[in-house]
């Protein structure tokens, strides 16, 4: 039986290769193919991303020891049925990288670190996986930090996890297609195109695994029709 870091690493990689054959043989936009250049590059940041992440739950798993440790039991979360508690790990988890994604936007600060996912003139399969590792830190810790307090469990973490592996891939697939409504329920590639828009008043829909934040605070553009002119950097 492989552990869950392990099966979530095996889906990611399916993912990738599974939305990469799609962009080939039925791509949004020719011109939105990477370059082998490109794609050297974010697999350098995924081998990044791969090391930071195992740090960070190399010390969740250090901070759940020591609070074992001092008395402290698991949350009310542990005892929900799976149909339960995967959708509220999937939109609990969804809420502090939306609230530190937005800020990015907003703060010189955040930007330093974010524009490099934003710095491709595509969007694409390949520059899904173009995150500064300082960016992905502050994404696993704060969604991280959510899960633990509310005691999730490890199976309920794992097909959360897998979710939202599969949406950070789909939102970016440079792939024809709608989803139509569903679009109002899970992130989808044409919503978050606007969101890589070079204009910064339509670089809206900060979540990726889905909408609800976007909706509730207001950030939310209905992908309306077929795209932002431009893809790119914006002034913060």
């Amino acid at each position: 039986m492989w552990s869950p870091t392990t099966t979530t690493a095996i889906w990611l990689v399916t993912c990738l290769f599974g939305f990469a054959m799609a962009e080939k043989f039925w791509p949004y936009r020719i011109d939105w193919r990477p370059a082998r250049k490109d794609m050297g590059t974010d697999g350098l940041l995924l081998l990044a991303a791969a090391l930071v992440d195992g740090l960070l739950k190399h010390g969740a798993l250090w901070l759940a020891q020591w609070a074992a440790s001092e008395g402290h039991s698991p949350g009310w979360a542990s005892a929900w049925p799976l149909v339960l508690a995967v959708p509220a790990a999937i939109v609990l988890g969804e809420l502090g990288p939306y609230v530190l994604h937005r800020w990015a936007h907003t703060h010189p600060l955040g930007w330093r670190w974010h524009h490099l996912h934003h710095g491709p003139v595509q969007v694409n399969v390949s520059n899904s996986v173009r995150v500064h590792p300082v960016n992905l830190a502050w994404n696993v810790a704060s969604r991280g930090l959510i899960w633990w307090a509310l005691g999730f469990t490890p199976e309920t973490l794992t097909w959360a996890t897998m979710f939202m592996l599969l949406q950070s891939v789909a939102v970016h697939a440079n792939v024809r297609g709608h989803i139509g409504l569903l679009a109002w329920v899970i992130g989808s590639a044409e919503a978050h195109r606007w969101h890589h828009s070079t204009q910064a008043d339509e670089a809206l829909n900060f979540g990726t695994s889905v909408p609800l934040w976007d909706q509730l605070l207001g950030t939310w553009r209905w992908p309306s029709h077929s795209g932002p002119k431009a893809v790119g950097l914006h002034d913060s």
